[in-house]
């Protein structure tokens, strides 16, 4: 840059000097200007691959030292809204306190054990309320005690019965319950509390036995039900209910091991010592008023067991008129003490086990007979009436302890009859025996007291 302007310079002088006097001076020699070279382009060079780099580890660099921080306090920030917590599902289902044990038992004759339970319910609604509060209540315990007291916590002598977890008869030992209550209570408190609790149990700690168990049975080879008898008394006065009652308890459990059965015999004397009262009894042409009317309901039954039983019978009288309460007529059987008994020769070849019971509600007398398991059943054939007789016209008889005017009705018309009945003996699907019951039955008319007391 410096040169270029010291050549301007002097192109300036020279043409000033041209125009006036030249004054003489000495003036430097320049040198000579050296012409700048062009400037030369390189040709491309061939393109050479680059080295790849060698791999570089960076040095560490050491972390800058933080610049302190001033806290900073921040504005308080409303809590936010906690969401309430669900609902457990309400369970609205009964509550169930429920018993369960098991009896020993002879099924078959073979010793086994049957269940028995036992269930107090609490309804819905209230055992709704009763988790919401989570408490037992009083009331509550007092259902749960209540419950507890009518549990079979005394031990009953065994003796059969019919269908309950078994088919046909079974003798059943009915051992006391040991129940717990405290431990009870606990459990109905634990299903309460657990909100998909339906159940509680009754805690069964043990069991007492009684004085009759199983061996009774067993050593006697009591162990099959034999026949049954059953009547109804609907319509009974009050006395003959007493008297059927008072007969019917020497059937109730009773064993008998004698060869010849006689009804007299099982019940002792007909007497008011004996339990009986006076209620009206068939006697001669009327019904009359006389101790222990009624008993017959007893034999009837009795016959009626025995009969399908498949003994023998040795004696048997009907009565003199088609009673309404022996319906079906002709298994009949009147007994008159000294005179007329009912028997029946005992060719089980064992003992014989008695079992009554009777329902005043509905009217309803029966009568069981268990023995040794014989090797075929007894069949009885609906009674056949052979021939019928009309009823004959009312009759009215007169009694002194009615008032006056009174009138009471004792006995039903009935049409005189001859009704048979078959009982077959079957072995593997064949009659091998057969009998034939027949009865003969007088007409018998509506019979009225009619009251003469003044």
């Amino acid at each position: 840059m410096i040169l270029a302007l010291s050549r301007a310079a002097l192109l300036g002088a020279l043409l000033l000097g041209a125009a006036q006097p030249v004054v003489a001076q000495t003036i430097p020699a320049l040198p000579p200007a050296t012409p700048a070279p062009a400037p030369v382009t390189p040709p491309d060079p061939a393109p050479t691959p680059a080295p790849e780099p060698a791999p570089v580890t960076p040095a560490p660099v050491p972390a800058p030292e933080p610049a302190p921080v001033t806290p900073v306090t921040p504005a308080p920030t409303p809590p936010a809204p906690t969401a309430p917590a669900p609902k457990p599902p309400r369970n609205t289902a009964p509550l169930l306190i429920t018993v369960e044990a098991q009896w020993p038992a002879l099924v078959d004759g073979k010793k086994t054990m049957v269940p028995f339970s036992r269930t107090l319910t609490i309804p819905g609604p209230r055992a709704e309320a009763l988790r919401a509060r989570g408490t037992v209540t009083s009331s509550l315990d007092a259902d749960l005690a209540a419950f507890i007291a009518s549990l079979p916590l005394k031990a009953q002598d065994a003796r059969f019965e019919q269908g309950e977890g078994w088919e046909g008869w079974a003798v059943v030992q009915r051992n006391g319950l040991k129940v717990d209550p405290v431990a009870t209570r606990q459990n109905v408190l634990a299903a309460l509390k657990d909100p998909r609790s339906v159940k509680a149990k009754v805690v069964v700690t043990g069991q007492s036995t009684p004085a009759r168990t199983l061996n009774y049975f067993s050593s006697r080879g009591l162990t099959a039900h034999l026949g049954s008898g059953v009547t109804n008394y609907y319509g009974s006065s009050a006395a003959r209910m007493t008297n059927i009652h008072t007969g019917a308890a020497n059937f109730k459990d009773r064993l008998f091991e004698g060869k010849t059965f006689s009804f007299n015999q099982m019940i002792g004397p007909i007497s008011t010592r004996s339990g009986y009262v006076t209620g009206l009894v068939i006697s001669g042409e009327r019904t009359a008023n006389g101790v222990g009317g009624g008993i017959c309901q007893v034999s009837t039954t009795v016959f009626r067991t025995l009969y399908s039983a498949g003994l023998p019978v040795q004696e048997r009288r009907n009565h003199s008129y088609q009673v309404h309460y022996y319906d079906p007529q002709g298994l009949d059987a009147t007994i008159y003490q000294p005179s007329q008994d009912l028997r029946f020769a005992n060719d089980t070849g064992g003992a014989l086990w008695f079992q009554a019971d009777w329902d005043d509600k509905q009217a309803r007398l029966s009568v069981h007979v268990f023995g040794k398991p014989r090797d075929f059943t007894v069949e009885l054939g609906m009674p056949r009436t052979l021939r019928s007789t009309p009823a004959p016209k009312d009759r009215l008889i007169q009694d002194s302890t009615l008032a006056a005017g009174q009138r009471k009705q004792v006995d039903w018309a009935a049409p005189g009859a001859v009704i048979e009945v078959t009982r077959k003996f079957v072995r593997d699907g064949k009659t091998f025996k057969q009998d034939t019951l027949r009865s003969e039955y007088r007409p018998w008319p509506n019979i009225f007291l009619v009251g003469t007391k003044s």
